[in-house]
Parts: C-alpha cells; sequence; structure tokens
C-alpha cells in the first residue's frame, strides 16, 4: 500500500473537517484501502526526494513558492505520484501557477466554470415543508463520456459540482469529459457567450509523462457532501489505486 502525502498547508485543514466541503471520507476511504496518511502542514522540502508515493493538492488557496514548485515535478519525475484537484473560475488565483506543473505533462486547466442546461442535477424546491418543484443547476453537471481506462472502469456517470474545463494535448489523456451540449462560462452567467467553448470538455485527466499525474477540475468531487453523487466515490478510489501502482 501507499504513503500518501495530503497536502493541508497550501489548502488549509480539511481533512478534519465534517462539513459537506470538507475530506474526512477521503480520509476514511485511503484507511479503509490501507493506505499510510501522512498530513502536509508545512511548505515542501526543497529536497528532490519528497518522501511520499502519493501527493493529494486539493485546491490551494496558497500558492506554491518556485521551490515547492521544482519539488513537485521532481516527485514526478522520480516514477511518483500527484492528485491534483482543481476548482472553477480562476479562485485564489490558482489556475496559473498550477499550470506550469501540469502543462508540461499535457494539461492545462481552464479559468471557466462547465456549464450544462441539458446534463445537469435538479433539486427540489420547498416552502414549509411543501415541494413547489425542481430547480435546475446548470453548473451542477452530469458526466457520461469516458476514456477506456483503469481509472473509469465500472464509471457511468459522474456529478460534477462546479468544476472548470481542461484542456488535454496528446502527452495526455482525457478521463472523463461533458456532454455536446455543455460550454466553459467564463463571465458565470450562465450563458453561452462569444469565446466561450461548448461540446465535450475534458473534467478529467491523466498523464504519465513523468511519474502519473491525476487532474481533476472540482476539488467537491472528493468532498463529504457530494462524494456518494453518482460514481464519484469509486472514481476517487481507483484514481487513488491506480496513482498508487496497484493496477
Amino acid at each position: 500500500m501507499a504513503l500518501i502525502g495530503f497536502d493541508e498547508y497550501h489548502m488549509g485543514s480539511s481533512m478534519a473537517n465534517p462539513e459537506a466541503d470538507g475530506l474526512t471520507a477521503l480520509a476514511k476511504l485511503l484507511e479503509k484501502n490501507n493506505h499510510t496518511l501522512e498530513f502536509i502542514n508545512t511548505r515542501l522540502d526543497t529536497l528532490e526526494n519528497l518522501p511520499w508515493d502519493v501527493i493529494i493538492i486539493p485546491f490551494p488557496k496558497n500558492q506554491f513558492s518556485e521551490d515547492e514548485m521544482t519539488s513537485l515535478q521532481s516527485h514526478l519525475k522520480n516514477g511518483k505520484s500527484i492528485l491534483l484537484l482543481a476548482e472553477w473560475g480562476d479562485l485564489f488565483g490558482h489556475v496559473d501557477f498550477l499550470n506550469e506543473l501540469t502543462t508540461p505533462c499535457g494539461i492545462e486547466i481552464q479559468k471557466d466554470r462547465v456549464t450544462d442546461h441539458e446534463k445537469n442535477v435538479t433539486q427540489k424546491v420547498e416552502l414549509a415543508g411543501v415541494v413547489l418543484g425542481e430547480e435546475v443547476i446548470p453548473h451542477f453537471v452530469r458526466v457520461g463520456n469516458f476514456a477506456d481506462h483503469p481509472i473509469t472502469q465500472g464509471i457511468s456517470e459522474l456529478i460534477y459540482f462546479s468544476g472548470c474545463s481542461l484542456r488535454v494535448s496528446e502527452e495526455a489523456i482525457a478521463l472523463a469529459s461533458t456532454s455536446a451540449s455543455s460550454f466553459g462560462d467564463i463571465d458565470l452567467d450562465s450563458t453561452l457567450d462569444e469565446g466561450e467553448v461548448q461540446g465535450e470538455l475534458p473534467i478529467a485527466a491523466v498523464s504519465e509523462m513523468n511519474g502519473r499525474l491525476v487532474v481533476v477540475g472540482d476539488s467537491n468531487i472528493a468532498a463529504n457532501g457530494y462524494i456518494e453523487q453518482g460514481d464519484n466515490l469509486l472514481f476517487v478510489q481507483q484514481a487513488i489505486e491506480w496513482l498508487s501502482f496497484n493496477n
């Protein structure tokens, strides 16, 4: 089993957060699969050999220094693994500095929010206990297009809760993509505007150029309130097992 380093330094405490946006369910999943979990609560050492087999980076709010980024790149070049969970838009200015890590591996995080007015989640609208109807949430997207890969085996649908799209070049593989009716909403008005890309948008990708890298554009896919939706749990579990070289 793998030694997994979970980056809480750049995100903030989340593994101990039982709320919907916390990741206690992910911690339990790692323990259930007999992985050893260590929290990263300080800056990454600038050593060339970080000690973990897999590093999980969930939506970093604080930027990595140049030395830290060099350490992460060396981590991949040494044949180890990273699971990177991004977010919609460019919250906390996270996109450009994360792309310093992902773009050389063929994956570029986009500054949009995936929106789909056809394939989406609805929720009940209630007043005083009376159901008034269903509310459509176009940025809670149903994802149903998958590449043939160990991570996607048995996956029929992912639920994507306000995530961004990815641009994937030939150095990488798009694991999961949205429907043709979706688009990358840049100005967050839920309307397809000029300059916004419509079509099957990658939302999860993998690269083996250096080590193993999995990038997902939505950190909520592994969060307590969302991991049980669709096949999100199975997807996250199989991603971690693949990153751990268990399949």
